[in-house]
Formats: C-alpha cells, structure tokens, sequence
C-alpha cells in the first residue's frame, strides 16, 4: 500500500512538472482529474491530441513519451529516413506518434498485444498514414499465438512470460497473435530502427531470433531482468560487437558498428 502511494506522489510531481515546462496546460490536468474512473478523456500534450483512459497508467506514458523519452534516438538516422520501424509494445499509441514526429517519412510498425489497448492505439494513430497497427505480440519462436498474463501492474504490464519472476501467479488473459521480425517485413535489413518495450518477452526474441536482430542497425530496448531472469545477459551477448549505451532506468540503446 505504501509503494502505490509513494508512485502516486511520484506521478503528481511529474505531472507538475510537465505543466510547469508547458507540456501540458492545467486546464488538460484538471480535465482529466474530474473525470469519471475509467472514463476515455480527450487530452493535449506538446500539441498532440489523444484520448487516455482514467485510472489507468495512460497518462504518464503519453507524457514520457511526448516529453523526453526518445530523444537519445533523434540524430541516428537522417531526418528524411524512410525505411522501417518496429514499434514493439505500442501501448496506447504515444510511443509511434513520438517516433513519427521524429522521422516523418518513415513506415511504423506498431505491434500490441492487448485487446484491451489496441483499439485505443488505433484512435489514436488513426490521422498517421505511415503508422500500421499490429494486433499481437513479437517473439523469437515459431509459436503463431502466444498467451498474454496479466501482472497485476496495469493495461501497460501485461506479459507473454508463462510465470513472470516478479508475479508468478500472473493470470492469463487472453491468447495473441505471435509475430517474428521475418513476419513483418519481407526482409529485416529493411528495419532501421526496432523499439523493444515487450515486458519481458525480449528474452524469447533474443533467445530465438537473435541473427534477425544483428541485421537491425538500431535497437532501443528496455530489458525487464525484473519479470525474467537473463534478459541483460542476452542483450549484452547480442551488443557484443555493437556500440552499447545506457538509458534511463532499464533502457539500452546498441548501435550496429
């Protein structure tokens, strides 16, 4: 009980924050507080407008997403790059729109999992053209679906992981649809960029699928050694011969030399 209102101080400070940087208005803030729980609110953030869900983790992700959290990928592809990205783990959407804003031109591959998010993806990335949303979830097997379970932890945790380390009893929600890289492009040199934020199911992708991803010059990965032991241990394997940078909290980013 403590650790949830201590994260819930967190986000009101950083709420605060983003309104003091005008990332978003108070007006927005105060919309969204009066709103009924689980009610979908209609919000601005840094001039781009969605809908998020009340008494969700909806929008603190938009705000991380729209503020700050793909800047360390700004400069490493050209402005004009219209190759592939791999949006693994598109929540609601916010990640794809930010990566847009960040490279117009490119084709964006937005895979989701959740019944329960991806109809709200879509709405909220239904004005970009170059955004295509993909019900299901990227793995390294050649598994065609692949049960999803619910950590306890909100729409924006759920797992492939069979017994997740840091909820073993996770209940299952729902099968998916099992993507590989191969399944997603006719080639996987035609990605340039592949953002990992699979809860866990990084480890299978590495595990299995590994020479797919050497092909790919860029990935951003957060790595959840948390719900699944070996997670870094892979991804170091995988950036031996790459340039390997480290993020915020669990994010890494390896650059193909």
């Amino acid at each position: 009980m403590l650790k949830k209102y201590i994260i819930r101080i967190y986000h009101f400070i950083q709420i605060l924050k983003q309104i003091f940087l005008k990332k978003i208005s108070l007006y927005e803030f105060l919309k969204y507080r009066v709103a009924r729980h689980g009610s979908e609110i209609n919000i601005t953030i840094s001039d781009v407008s969605l809908v998020v869900r009340k008494g969700t983790p909806d929008l603190m992700v938009a705000l991380s997403c729209l503020t700050g959290e793909f800047d360390l990928l700004q400069y490493l592809l050209p402005k004009d790059y219209s190759g592939i990205i791999i949006d693994a783990g598109g929540y609601i959407g916010t990640s794809a729109i930010a990566l847009n804003k960040m490279y117009p031109m490119a084709s964006i591959v937005v895979l989701e999992p959740s019944i329960k998010n991806i109809d709200l993806l879509k709405m909220n990335v239904s004005d970009i053209e170059n955004i295509e949303v993909v019900h299901g979830a990227l793995i390294g097997s050649q598994s065609k679906s692949i049960m999803l379970n619910n950590r306890g932890t909100g729409e924006w945790g759920f797992s492939v992981v069979k017994r997740p380390k840091d909820a073993p009893d996770a209940s299952p929600i729902h099968e998916t649809p099992a993507y590989r890289l191969a399944d997603l492009v006719t080639n996987t040199n035609e990605i340039g960029l592949l953002k990992l934020d699979i809860e866990g199911g990084e480890f299978d992708l590495m595990k299995n699928d590994m020479i797919a991803m050497k092909s790919i010059p860029i990935v951003f990965a957060e790595l959840h050694e948390r719900i699944i032991d070996g997670v870094e241990e892979l991804f170091f394997e995988f950036s031996r011969d790459r340039i390997l940078i480290k993020g915020t909290g669990e994010k890494y980013l390896s650059i193909k030399q």
